[in-house]
């Protein structure tokens, strides 16, 4: 494994961008943005940082919304805004309710002009995927593809949890919508909550695949049950899906639905990442993805993060961010609070909003020396590297 080392511990961190290390704290009632190496003092901390190209978004609990190129604060959203899933370039979310109904309703807006992409606001929550728009309204279980007019072009009814079907009215009992991950080959796929990956025709909203990782779906032929069946994330470029659970990894081509690659962590990397009883709060990053882990037989909670290698399919690091005398006070990791991984720094928070920053150790090869010298050694030394 890589060595990491912990370099800084920073508090009351509200957020972090796992891409150029900027991170908003809250001090004294006051926010502060650290970015692009330059600290801002804001009326309230960013709660989230995301890089989009060139560009960085800030938003704020308020519903404030700050474009940056570098720490250049370019544009500034009054409305109530809010980053779309999956940070889309040059658009964001826009909430409002009617202060007579109290109906709520989103538009999408455009960075550039601040103009909605839609010609009227929907009763939807929201996403662009590629030039699609596409809607679900949580209380009603409902996927719906809409044109920019705002009109439905098809519905798609999320399907109930199979073993709850004498009370379907129940929202504990239905499934509901996790992600819209992305499009390939007119085949559009989301993934609910309860393990269960589905491909839409994007013409029509009919299913077309529909995958389980459920106990619960193994007796109905119409889904294909896929072991570990975990988090599911789309690569736009690659146009697959990498599906990740505590069992192992596989990757689906999201234009064909067929299995491409897949293995175990037991088989390859059993003493890294199997040495683990469970993990969470798993995100992908790259060729890497992130994790908050348990050892075996150990209390008080989750102390261990960790980054995984895709290609190499090995643990690339782990450390113990909160030793099991600290998780008996209360302090740990939860699944709310992703493990970022940028390279040459690890950002982990905790429970208690303390962000973590850990530094890749770089070791220098031995230089040889003439013999002449009356001392010879190999120099070996570790160096930080520079920057954030």
């Amino acid at each position: 494994m890589i060595a990491y080392k912990e370099i800084a511990q920073i508090k009351n961190v509200k957020g972090v961008n796992p891409v150029t290390g900027d991170y908003s704290y809250e001090e004294n009632g006051r926010g502060y943005l650290y970015i692009d190496g330059v600290l801002l003092e804001k009326e309230e901390p960013a709660l989230d940082i995301v890089s989009v190209g060139e560009y960085v978004y800030v938003w704020y609990g308020c519903g404030c919304f700050e474009l940056y190129s570098g720490h250049t604060l370019l544009k500034v959203f009054e409305k109530k805004v809010f980053l779309l899933d999956g940070n889309i370039g040059g658009y964001i979310g826009y909430h409002i309710r009617d202060p007579k109904t109290f109906e709520a309703s989103e538009n999408i807006l455009s960075i550039s002009d601040g103009q909605p992409l839609l010609a009227q606001n929907v009763p939807y929550s929201l996403y662009k995927v590629g030039e699609e728009v596409i809607g679900y309204k949580i209380f009603e279980y409902k996927l719906s593809r809409l044109n920019y007019s705002g009109e439905v072009l098809w519905t798609f009814d999320l399907p109930l949890c199979e073993s709850s079907r004498d009370e379907p009215d129940d929202y504990d009992n239905h499934d509901k919508l996790d992600k819209v991950l992305g499009i390939a080959q007119g085949l559009l796929w989301i993934c609910t909550r309860w393990f269960r990956l589905i491909a839409l025709d994007l013409e029509t909203g009919k299913p077309v695949h529909l995958f389980s990782g459920g106990w619960f779906d193994e007796d109905h032929s119409n889904y294909t049950v896929l072991d570990g069946l975990g988090w599911c994330f789309f690569r736009e470029a690659e146009k697959t899906i990498v599906l990740i659970s505590n069992l192992g990894v596989q990757i689906l081509d999201a234009a064909t639905a067929k299995i491409i690659e897949g293995y175990s962590f037991s088989e390859v990397d059993p003493q890294g990442i199997g040495a683990f009883e469970y993990f969470d709060a798993a995100r992908l990053q790259g060729d890497y993805f992130t994790f908050i882990a348990e050892r075996p037989y150990e209390s008080y909670g989750t102390g261990w993060a960790g980054v995984f290698d895709l290609k190499a399919r090995k643990l690339l690091w782990t450390d113990e961010v909160t030793p099991k005398e600290k998780r008996a006070k209360g302090l740990h990791l939860v699944i709310t609070r992703p493990v970022y991984y940028a390279g040459n720094k690890i950002y982990v928070l905790d429970n208690s909003n303390t962000l973590h920053i850990y530094q890749k150790q770089w070791r220098l090869k031995a230089q040889v020396r003439p013999q002449s010298e009356a001392t010879a050694s190999a120099a070996c030394a570790t160096a930080p590297t520079a920057g954030r």
